[in-house]
């Protein structure tokens, strides 16, 4: 973690041209420098550097509140360890326990964790610089990323789908349906697949048939989601069925779904995708995010949803993937007249016109077998049409939307109440 964290600082520095050093220490296991003898420590990491030139930058940037001592400054990384979690922004001083949040943790349904640990026999391996690009993932490999990513792919499909099958609009319109079709863009091996399908069957007792459609590059990834489709299978009365497309993304306008896809869908997925063809573009297809809204959502069905989930690093040659993904979908959603943004709120209420570069991101967490709280950071979007949004409603204006941790969204600094710019309400006002 530690060592995550400091490249991600470096990234940081890196994007803004920073050349200063600074220091990264566990609260928990290193030992801490004299100078910060005095000072509260509410959160796993504390930064530090001394250049005090950069500081108002890296607190626009990050988002962040950084304090002073002596000759440094510093901030706060990671979980807290504090009693109380208390939101800093703007000298606010409320209570984490006075704010719906959306859950974010959850375990990996027992059967699943059997089957894909002591029957496919996955591994529990992270490696984030290997898995950043997945197409060419050997069959020991695909294992690896079975057991650590799936799972955590799976944790963060089910509770922002959770959240979103709770409120009674959305409910209720959903309920009347029996069969349900659905679209993996860069499915790999499922757990997005697998996160939608536990939240159709704990909320969606009419509906008995599911219809769906994978397309992914890796022939292997495909192979093992077609085994766990099969599982999946002994453990539902619906009717599921799954047809698997294999198809090596090079850029996303090189997809052609006519004559493979003519259906309608009421799910739209794409996890940690379009983050490997802008990486391995290297510049060449950095408007993807951008191309993917004009080439897939004119293929939801009228109450149909669109979950765009992506990582929060950033490629060598670039800026962070969620300020990318909110530039693009921000302006393809003002050229793609019939859609909206549903999440996070204050991108539903401001996006049209928005032109902030913002860094926006939600921890999810998830056990099972081989790992407890296991974490994840993504940036996503849910995007439907006007009539199902006017349909849901959206009913948290008026407060300030907390995007990252305690950074609020600016278009929102001004109001008093605080919210989680990504959870819906349970019902409409």
């Amino acid at each position: 973690m530690k060592q995550d964290l400091e490249k991600h600082i470096k990234d940081i520095f890196d994007s803004l041209g920073i050349e200063s050093p600074f220091e990264v220490y566990d609260c928990n296991i290193d030992t801490l420098p004299e100078w910060t003898k005095n000072i509260e420590l509410t959160n796993e990491f504390i930064v530090c550097c001394q250049d005090f030139l950069i500081q108002e930058r890296l607190q626009v940037f990050t988002g962040k509140k950084t304090f002073e001592n002596g000759n440094h400054f510093y901030w706060f990384e990671g979980d807290s360890i504090s009693s109380i979690d208390i939101i800093t922004e703007n000298e606010l001083n409320v209570e984490i326990n006075k704010i719906e949040f959306l859950k974010t943790e959850t375990r990996l349904p027992v059967y699943l964790d059997d089957f894909i640990f002591n029957n496919l026999n996955a591994i529990y391996a992270p490696d984030f610089q290997r898995f950043e690009y997945n197409l060419d993932l050997t069959g020991e490999e695909i294992l690896k990323y079975l057991g650590t990513y799936f799972p955590r792919s799976y944790s963060e499909s089910f509770c922002i789908f959770d959240n979103i099958f709770q409120n009674t609009a959305f409910h209720q319109m959903i309920s009347n349906k029996t069969s349900l079709n659905v679209l993996s863009i860069g499915s790999g091996t499922g757990g997005d697949i697998i996160g939608l399908l536990t939240t159709i069957e704990k909320f969606c007792h009419n509906v008995k048939e599911i219809n769906i459609w994978a397309i992914d590059g890796n022939q292997e990834a495909l192979n093992v989601l077609r085994q766990i489709i099969d599982e999946y299978r002994n453990h539902t009365t619906k009717n599921i069925s799954l047809s698997i497309e294999f198809f090596v993304f090079d850029s996303i306008s090189d997809f052609q779904q006519e004559g493979i896809i003519s259906n309608e869908f009421d799910f739209i997925l794409s996890f940690k995708f379009i983050s490997e063809i802008i990486a391995l573009g290297k510049g060449s297809y950095d408007n993807s995010y951008y191309e993917f809204a004009h080439k897939f959502l004119p293929l939801l069905s009228q109450d149909g949803l669109c979950l765009l989930l992506d990582v929060t690093t950033k490629p060598i040659h670039n800026t962070y993937f969620p300020i990318l993904m909110n530039n693009q979908l921000n302006l393809a959603m003002r050229e793609l007249d019939a859609f909206e943004t549903l999440l996070p709120i204050p991108c539903s209420t401001y996006s049209e016109n928005c032109y902030v570069e913002c860094f926006q991101q939600k921890n999810f967490t998830i056990s099972h077998s081989k790992h407890t709280n296991d974490k994840s950071k993504v940036a996503y979007r849910v995007i439907v049409t006007k009539e199902l949004k006017r349909k849901i409603g959206i009913i948290d204006k008026g407060s300030k939307q907390l995007i990252y941790n305690d950074k609020i969204c600016p278009h929102t600094d001004k109001e008093e109440d605080v919210s989680d710019a990504y959870f819906l309400k349970t019902t409409a006002e």
